[in-house]
């Protein structure tokens, strides 16, 4: 059952990626600017956000809020969602992942969630104390490992897709997709013949 849930849940991420409108997804090209600007993370940083990233938004959830602050939060909600929660193989540590760029998106966003936090006036203890922890993480954990994705900024106007064309040239990302389809298609056949078991004899 728990399986069977995970698996609707990624379809339903990928049926919002497919439906996202040309104008708000993109996965390369030009971006939109009109929103709130977000500055780049470099590849050494994502780990060390990656591990604060739930306290983080669990501070933002439940703290002081404004306009700024919302708009930042769902945005890193919905571009995790986007990057299917992270959880393709080689999302955060492999910069030839399909995922690697969608997941720096999401990662800025929560860097910036958690500046905007301590930067606030009403900034609680929690705050600032998460906030050096994070930048203490951040000076240990790799942060002038670049990649590609490292000097891209992004914008709340624009939603990044993962680059599904690298998909066939990344193997664990197509064995993932490939076993989730598999998976699903199995799940269906069977829940149909159950369903023909059950009905009953005329």
């Amino acid at each position: 059952m728990a399986q069977r849930r995970t698996l609707l849940r990624v379809v339903a991420a990928l049926l919002l990626i497919l439906a996202a409108p040309p104008a708000l997804a993109h996965s390369s090209g030009a971006r939109r600017t009109d929103g709130l600007r977000i500055e780049p993370l470099s590849h050494g940083q994502m780990a060390a956000i990656d591990t604060h990233r739930a306290a983080v938004l669990a501070l933002a959830e439940r703290g002081p809020s404004d306009e700024t602050g919302r708009r930042l939060l769902n945005y890193e909600k919905l571009q995790f969602l986007v990057c299917l929660w992270g959880v393709m193989p080689g999302t955060l540590d492999d910069e030839t992942s399909p995922f690697n760029g969608c997941a720096h998106a999401y990662l800025a966003a929560t860097r910036a969630l958690l500046a905007h936090l301590r930067g606030r006036p009403d900034a609680t203890p929690d705050v600032i104390a998460l906030a050096e922890t994070v930048d203490r993480a951040l000076l240990l954990d790799g942060t002038l490992a670049m990649c590609v994705y490292s000097g891209e900024p992004y914008n709340t106007a624009d939603l990044i897709l993962p680059e599904w064309s690298l998909v066939p040239a990344h193997p664990p990302t197509l064995l993932a997709l490939g076993g989730g389809l598999a998976a699903m298609a199995g799940g269906g056949l069977l829940a149909s013949r159950l369903r023909r078991r059950e009905r009953p004899e005329a």
